[in-house]
C-alpha cells in the first residue's frame, strides 16, 4: 500500500469517476485502474462498485480505507509543512477563513502590513458563512479562523482582535437619515435590504424584531455583501452593516438601541500542529491588536487614510 495508490483511491471517490480523476491526477486512466486493482487484491476486498452509466462508489470496505487515509493526509501535510518550516520564515503558507465582513473591513490593511514584514510567506484566505469557516477549521482544511464571539465552538483556541458596531445604513434621502439612532421597533414595516439566514447580522436582526414584535419588510435578500452595501446605498432599502462599511458622503449609519456589538476573534485548535508561517500570523494579529492599530478603518478614512 502507498501513499499514490490512496490519493487515487480518494479522487475517484469524490469525483465519483475514473476517468475524471484519472485526468484531474494527470495520471494514465489504465495506469490508475491498474494500481486500484492491485491494492484491492493486496487487501483482499473490493473498494469500489463500478457500473455502467452509474457513479463509481466505494463500498463498506472502501469507506473505512478513505477515512483512515484521510487522517493519514493530514498527517503526511503536517510532516512536509513541519520540514518546510525547518527553512524559517522565508517561504510558507497562512490558510485562514473568515465571514465578508471581516474580510472587507479588517483584513487587508493587516495583510499588507503583515506581507511587508514577512514578504516570503503567502496567505490563502477563504470567505464563507460561520458554519462554513468553522467546519473547515474543524476538518483541518484551514489552520485559523476569524469569527464573531458567538460562533466560537466548544474546544477552540481564540482571542479578541477587532471590535465592530452593527448599525441601520439608510440612503442619505432616507426618512431616517435625519437620525442617529432607531429603535427595534422603528424596524416595523420598515423596507430592507437584508442578508440571507447564514449570516449572524441577519440571525441578530431577527431575535431583535422578534423579542420587540417588529416585522421589517423583505425588499431583497442576498449572501454577497457588495450587493447588499450597493443596494442600501442606492435607496432600495435598510441594511444592518458595519459601521465602517457605511460610507458617509452615500449613506448614514443610525445606531441601535440598546447597542449591537459584534467582537471578532482569532481562533486556532491547540490539539493540530500550527505552522511556523500560521503561527507567525496568529502573533502578529495578536500583538497589531494590542498595540490599538487593528481597528476597521474609519469611514471618513476609508479611502486612503491612515488606519
Amino acid at each position: 500500500m502507498d501513499l499514490r495508490t490512496l490519493r487515487y483511491c480518494e479522487a475517484v471517490a469524490r469525483l465519483g469517476s475514473i476517468t475524471r480523476a484519472a485526468e484531474t491526477l494527470h495520471v494514465a486512466q489504465p495506469a490508475l485502474s491498474i494500481a486500484i486493482k492491485k491494492l484491492e487484491d493486496e487487501l483482499g476486498v473490493t473498494l469500489f462498485v463500478r457500473q455502467q452509466n452509474k457513479p463509481v462508489a466505494p463500498t463498506p470496505e472502501g469507506l473505512i480505507l478513505l477515512r483512515r487515509a484521510e487522517r493519514l493526509f493530514q498527517e503526511v501535510d503536517s510532516a512536509r509543512r513541519e520540514l518546510a518550516d525547518a527553512q524559517g520564515l522565508r517561504t510558507g503558507e497562512v490558510r485562514i477563513g473568515m465571514p465578508p465582513m471581516y474580510g472587507l473591513s479588517f483584513f487587508p490593511p493587516v495583510m499588507a502590513a503583515f506581507n511587508a514584514r514577512y514578504p516570503g510567506i503567502a496567505v490563502s484566505a477563504v470567505e464563507g458563512s460561520a458554519g462554513g469557516v468553522g467546519g473547515m477549521l474543524d476538518s483541518g482544511d484551514i489552520d485559523l479562523a476569524v469569527l464573531e464571539s458567538r460562533r466560537i465552538r466548544t474546544g477552540w483556541r481564540h482571542a479578541v482582535i477587532g471590535e465592530e458596531e452593527i448599525v441601520l445604513a439608510v440612503h442619505r434621502g432616507h426618512p431616517l437619515a435625519e437620525r442617529t439612532k432607531v429603535s427595534t421597533a422603528d424596524l416595523d414595516g420598515l423596507p430592507m435590504v437584508v442578508f440571507d439566514e447564514t449570516f449572524l447580522q441577519r440571525n441578530v436582526l431577527d431575535k431583535r424584531c422578534q423579542k420587540s414584535g417588529a416585522r421589517y419588510r423583505i425588499v431583497m435578500q442576498s449572501n454577497y455583501v457588495p450587493l447588499v452595501v450597493e443596494a442600501a446605498a442606492a435607496g432600495l432599502g435598510a441594511a444592518t452593516l458595519t459601521r465602517s462599511m457605511v460610507r458617509a458622503e452615500r449613506m448614514v449609519a443610525l445606531a441601535f438601541t440598546p447597542a449591537e456589538t459584534f467582537r471578532f476573534n482569532l481562533c486556532w485548535l491547540d490539539d493540530r500542529y500550527l505552522s511556523t508561517a500560521n503561527r507567525a500570523f496568529r502573533d502578529f494579529v495578536l500583538e497589531d491588536r494590542r498595540e490599538g492599530t487593528a481597528e476597521p478603518p474609519h469611514p471618513k478614512k476609508a479611502r486612503g487614510g491612515k488606519r
